[in-house]
């Protein structure tokens, strides 16, 4: 399972993060490398141990909320789909190279 950390939360909010998904904060930390060179902040994507990802059914969507540092193209990947359907399924992205926090994307599943 995937957690995007919200604007609220840093490097404070590690217990709590860690205590939704009844983990550990080490257990955390040691699923998610990056946490020992940068520090916890608003955007990055948690990877929760134990916790599978969910599949979703061909065809089905969701509906993406735009963080702080993200691209089209690292949000392709993060989701596993491709960039130019990600591009193609939202018509509102004037310049795939310009989106901005809070910008909502759907994602489409196929």
């Amino acid at each position: 399972m995937r957690y995007i950390v919200q604007p609220w939360e840093t490097w404070e909010s590690m217990n709590t993060i860690a205590s939704r998904f009844g983990v550990t904060p080490e257990a955390l930390v040691a699923a998610n490398p990056i946490l020992n060179s940068v520090p916890l902040g608003p955007g990055i994507m948690l990877t929760i141990p134990g916790r599978p990802e969910p599949e979703l059914p061909s065809g089905t969507y969701i509906e993406y909320i735009v963080q702080p540092g993200d691209s089209i193209y690292a949000i392709a990947n993060r989701f596993r789909l491709n960039y130019r359907d990600v591009i193609a399924q939202n018509a509102q992205i004037a310049n795939p190279d310009v989106i901005w926090p809070g910008m909502v994307l759907r994602l489409v599943y196929r």
